[in-house]
């Protein structure tokens, strides 16, 4: 049976847009065997540089708002206009940093001014497509409609607060302290990996998901098998059904070594 990988980005197949030899590779090696590379990110497809050089079969943005296989849009779900406009204000009030994501491109909102000129100043003068993304206040009205998802970063808040401010329809989850994604109930990594695989051939491949971090537990619960990185934190290894070595250790490549893609 072929399967169909879903990688978590950050943490996962890359640190800072920096991909391992050795998870390219394992990619490679596991393509010429017939399966299927994707991504499955939190991330927008505006907020990702140009994968081209990966050759990857497919991609789910958005935490699972959007996904694209074999060059077509198979997933689109963008949260309906008055939540996402009721999840801003709710940021708002709170004084959080947020940015709204969307495929077409990304846009900040800055209510705390100091910590984002701490955040610009720890980048330096490496590009972010999220930080340096234009101000919400100058994005186009019509785009309003099409968001797929809204993360807020940076601050103390305590998320527990600022969850139940969020409308009924929207969820939000906690990445790491001070960073939290909202987005559509029932939109979700596993719902992405589902749709690929009901889009592949539901009987006909396995799904194995590999992630870090606690917005990869919906996929690594759902796949068929599922990988923690070694650099991973506690709930995701809890989560998977086998955990590899670090992200710069051939974690990848170990993994699929593993579960047999790479014979």
């Amino acid at each position: 049976m072929k399967t169909a990988v879903f990688l978590d980005l950050d943490g996962t197949l890359w640190e800072w847009g920096v991909v391992p030899e050795s998870a390219q590779e394992a990619i490679r090696r596991a393509q010429a065997n017939g399966h299927k590379i994707l991504t499955n990110t939190g991330r927008a497809r505006s907020e990702v540089p140009d994968m081209a050089y990966l050759g990857l079969d497919g991609f789910c943005f958005a935490a699972g708002a959007e996904v694209l296989l074999d060059g077509m849009t198979i997933v689109d779900e963008p949260l309906d206009e008055v939540l996402i406009r009721q999840v801003a204000a709710a940021f708002d009030s709170f004084g959080l940093n947020y940015n709204l994501e969307a495929g077409e491109g990304s846009w900040i909102c800055v209510n705390n001014q100091a910590v984002y000129q701490e955040r610009i100043a720890q980048l330096g003068n490496t590009p972010d497509p999220i930080m340096n993304a234009p101000l919400v206040q100058d994005m186009p009205p019509e785009q309003w409609k099409h968001i797929h998802k809204a993360f807020y970063h940076g601050g103390n808040p305590i998320f527990a607060e600022v969850a139940a401010a969020m409308p009924k329809g929207v969820s939000l989850t906690e990445l790491m302290p001070g960073i939290a994604e909202a987005t559509a109930s029932g939109v979700t990594k596993a719902t992405a990996m589902e749709a690929v695989r009901t889009y592949l051939g539901a009987g006909e491949w396995r799904t194995m998901a590999c992630g870090d971090s606690d917005n990869d537990l919906t996929m690594l619960r759902a796949a068929d098998v599922s990988v923690a990185m070694g650099n991973g934190n506690d709930n995701a290894k809890a989560a998977a059904t086998w955990v590899t070595t670090d992200i710069h250790n051939d974690g990848l490549l170990n993994a699929f070594a593993h579960f047999g893609l790479l014979d």
